[in-house]
């Protein structure tokens, strides 16, 4: 099966089910949607790379996601941030926004061009498992805004591109510029 097809049909029961969850109980219904994509999103990115016996990419998935969890921790157990509903003091960052935003952008590099139509859909649900936190009052924005970026930024530096090149978005002294890399 195509690695498009394994995604779509992926993220269409990611988003189905994260979306019900959320609009059906309150606080604890994002909560449970904010538990099911932090959770899916990776293993939706593993089960891509394995459709794809991509054993290189397995190995930069696994490097990526641990890192995220490593350093979330790291933060979460320095800093002392109380949570909005007062249940402990770990509020910073959002260690389910980084692992999702994580697993997005893993997918995003490691397969780029072939998985751009649904790279959109990718960051929305990771988006919306930080927004998810924010509803199920576990998180403050700042968490999810920065659990999102060490994510991202954890993915970016770990995984490098299959195949193909990579559109990037840069910033210059007059504005912004796009940048074609193709790896070799």
């Amino acid at each position: 099966m195509p690695l498009r097809r394994h995604l779509l049909r992926g993220l269409g029961v990611l988003s189905l089910s994260a979306c019900s969850g959320a609009f059906a109980g309150g606080a604890n219904g994002w909560s449970n949607a904010s538990d099911l994509l932090a959770v899916g999103l990776p293993a939706l990115a593993a089960g891509v790379t394995w459709a794809q016996g991509d054993t290189e990419g397995l190995k930069e998935l696994t490097y990526a996601l641990g890192g995220t969890y490593l350093a979330t921790t790291a933060l979460k157990k320095s800093i002392h941030s109380t949570r909005p509903d007062a249940s402990d003091n770990e509020s910073f960052p959002s260690r389910h926004t980084a692992v999702a935003f994580a697993a997005a952008r893993y997918m995003d590099k490691r397969y780029g061009a072939e998985l751009a139509p649904y790279t959109p859909w990718l960051y929305a649900a990771a988006g919306l498992t930080g927004v998810a936190m924010v509803q199920a009052n576990k998180h403050h924005w700042q968490d999810v805004v920065t659990g999102a970026a060490l994510g991202f930024g954890m993915a970016h530096y770990l995984t490098q591109p299959i195949k193909g090149g990579q559109l990037s978005l840069l910033p210059t002294p007059g504005g912004m510029a796009l940048a074609w890399q193709r790896s070799w």
